[in-house]
Formats: structure tokens, sequence, C-alpha cells
């Protein structure tokens, strides 16, 4: 009786008349084929036996357990053993070959052996990188640290150059300098922590004041052209604006006033009639005006023409307004006075005395005394006022009686 596997052999019931040997399915051994051959595995559920498919290159051996796991080599791993593990890549003949990221990544692309997910602020294929913002000494395998470069001032980029061990920024922005980009460039100032340009209307000269203002307050430092001013905004003393207002020229000493004769004929007249003027010379700015007067009757006329500068103009219109309103003034003062001297006049009291052949007679008069006392006119004890207001004169020879 043979005896033979049902599953493993070619038949139940055939097997080697000496030897007992069963006829054994591929991947089937033993005398009755009830076992797998080496890189063959059973299979728990249908109990038959199944290739292990261990890949040559990355299993130590075509053996594999009873789940079909193959043995594989360092650095290679799956069912199989047909992949490059992590930190492996590139799946060869011999083995995996390890992910090349400098320690800051343990993964890799298992074909390329470009390095995954870089740390500690790296990048690149092996995280040999820093990332924008970021700097490390010349070796790869150190971390990267923040550059201290304020992305307002620069850039935001740095590195150390060969033999430093401070970082200096890559490309600073207009008006900052320095390592750091910490500093105001020249023609800058620093205003709360943030470098403005110095305004100093052009009256500057960098090729002498290469600052051109002061860093710590922006005053103008060195103006030209005769100007003055925290911005160079002002004009010296003894200097003045000129009419467009952009330069400033010397101001000089006005002369007196100039009279000329204009002189206009009319077409009917046989007289010229002159016209005084007074006209100012001055050379205060390069630009003055003329002052047209017109003196024509009809079709012939002729004009005349005064250089007169908008100043001097000036200061004739306001001399003549102070000389108006102090007459006005005065005459004013002069009413005033004349009329307070009639009022006194018109009130004056006075006394008139009448002497007759036997009396004296006295009356007052004033429009606010209409009842006037004249004791005190004689102080002599023997005279005396009626109740009438008339008085009566007491001598020792005569009695009098007003």
């Amino acid at each position: 009786l043979c005896n033979c596997s049902a599953v493993g052999s070619i038949s139940a019931a055939e097997c080697n008349s000496t030897t007992g040997q069963c006829p054994c399915l591929e991947g089937y051994t033993g005398l009755r084929c009830e076992s797998c051959v080496e890189g063959f595995y059973l299979e728990q559920r249908s109990q038959r036996c199944h290739p292990c498919g261990c890949s040559p290159t990355g299993s130590s051996s075509a053996q594999c357990d009873d789940s079909g796991q193959c043995q594989c080599k360092v650095g290679v791993t799956d069912l199989k053993c047909d992949r490059c593990s992590d930190g492996y890549y590139r799946f060869n003949e011999t083995t995996c070959e390890p992910c090349q990221c400098n320690n800051h990544s343990n993964t890799c692309d298992s074909l390329t052996g470009t390095c995954l997910d870089c740390q500690e602020n790296t990048k690149g294929n092996h995280c040999e990188l820093c990332k924008e913002g970021f700097y490390r000494s010349a070796h790869p395998a150190h971390a990267c640290h923040r550059c201290p470069c304020s992305t307002v001032a620069s850039t935001g980029t740095c590195r150390i150059q060969l033999g430093e061990t401070t970082p200096r920024c890559d490309k600073c922005k207009p008006g900052y300098t320095g390592l750091n980009c910490n500093q105001c460039d020249n023609g800058y100032y620093n205003s709360d922590s943030i470098c403005v340009r110095c305004e100093c209307n052009g009256n500057v000269d960098p090729a002498q004041s290469p600052s051109v203002c002061k860093p710590e307050s922006g005053e103008c430092i060195g103006c030209l052209y005769h100007t003055a001013g925290f911005h160079c905004e002002e004009c010296e003393d003894g200097y003045v604006r000129d009419p467009e207002g952009t330069n400033c020229t010397k101001k000089e000493a006005t002369p007196g006033p100039e009279t000329r004769e204009f002189t206009t004929s009319a077409p009917n007249a046989s007289k010229a009639t002159s016209f005084p003027t007074a006209v100012i010379n001055s050379t205060l700015s390069p630009t003055t005006i003329q002052t047209l007067f017109p003196m024509s009757s009809s079709d012939n006329s002729t004009s005349a023409f005064a250089d007169v500068s908008w100043t001097q103009f000036n200061i004739i219109i306001l001399t003549v307004i102070i000389i108006v309103v102090v007459l006005l003034m005065g005459f004013v003062g002069a009413v005033y006075m004349y009329r307070e001297y009639q009022n006194r006049k018109l009130n004056a009291p006075f006394w008139t005395i009448e002497l007759k052949e036997d009396n004296i007679s006295f009356s007052s008069y004033h429009d606010s005394i209409p009842n006037a006392d004249v004791s005190g006119l004689l102080e002599d004890d023997g005279n005396e006022v009626a109740p009438n207001g008339q008085l009566t004169l007491t001598t020792p020879m005569h009695n009098y009686k007003a």
C-alpha cells in the first residue's frame, strides 16, 4: 500500500515498489510527498506548498519561514527581500546602499537616493544645504541656525566665509550696511530702527560730507549755496530767496529813490505834460518787474517803464499806509482837544460885581451852579450873607448892603 499524499503526490495509489517513494509534485518532498522542498513553504490555510520567491540579491538564502518571509540582507526588506529598507536605496545585484543625508534624515528615495523629510532647517538631495534664512559652518553635518539678518534691512539670507566664525548677510537693502545690515548707509539716518533717506533739499555735496546728515537725528551736515537749517531749507543771514524760490542770493542795501520825469503829449496838445515818478534802483534780486505807467489820451501815446523790485515796492506801500494812519490819528486828536477846549470855555464859572452908591451887588453865572456860595469872597467877620443871596458889607463908618 503506497499511502501517498493526496496533495503533494502525482497519484496517491502509485509508488515505487521497492522503496515506496511516491511521485511528488513540484515543491513537495518526502517518501509520501508530505513536505515542502527548500525554497517552498507550507501555506497553513490550504496546506499546500508555495514557492518562497526570495530575491537572490536581497535574501541571504532561498528558504523562507511558514509565513513566506524570506531572510533578507542588511538594508533589504519586504516579504521577498526585493526592496531597500528605510535609510537605504538603490537595490542592485549586491545589496542596498545606505542613504547619504548627513544625519539630517532617516529616509530617502529607494531608487534615486534623494533624501526625504530633511530635518534641522536643512534641504537638498542629501540635506546638505540650509533653508532660506539659515546658515551653518562649512561641515554639512552641522545644524543650521537662523541668520541674524532682518528681512526689512536685507534679503534675510547669510553665509559664513571660509575662515570666519560669524555669518554675514548676503545682500543689504538700499540704505543699510554692515555685516548684518544693521547700520544706516551714507545718506540715511536711523528713525525708530528704520533707515530713512536724508532730506537736505539738494544743498549738501556727498563728496564733501559723505554721511550727508547725522545718522542719529537726520540733521543735514555742511549745507551749501548759502543755505542753513535742519534740512538746509533756509537761507543764511544776509541772504534771501530769489523770486523763483530756488536759490539764496545776497541781500544788498537799498539806495534812496531817484526821481525821473516821464513826458507824454496828446495829439491836440501844444505842450508836453511831465509826470514826476519815483523809481527805486535796486539790485536786490536778479529778476525785477517792469511797472507800466500809461499816459496816453488817444492814438499817440508813450509808455514809461520803471524797474522796481517787489521788496522795494512793498516798502513804499507800507510807508504810505503808516503816514496816512499817523495823519488820521493826529487829525482825530486835534478835533478832540478843540472840542474839549470849547466845552471848558462855555462852562467856566464867573462872578460879576456891581458897585452902586449904597451897596455892592454880586451875581454868579454858571450852567451847573444856579445858587453860588459867595460867603468866601470876603473874609471880613463883619460881612454877612443874607438869605436872599445878597452880601452886606459892614465897615466902621458905613454899612453896605448887597
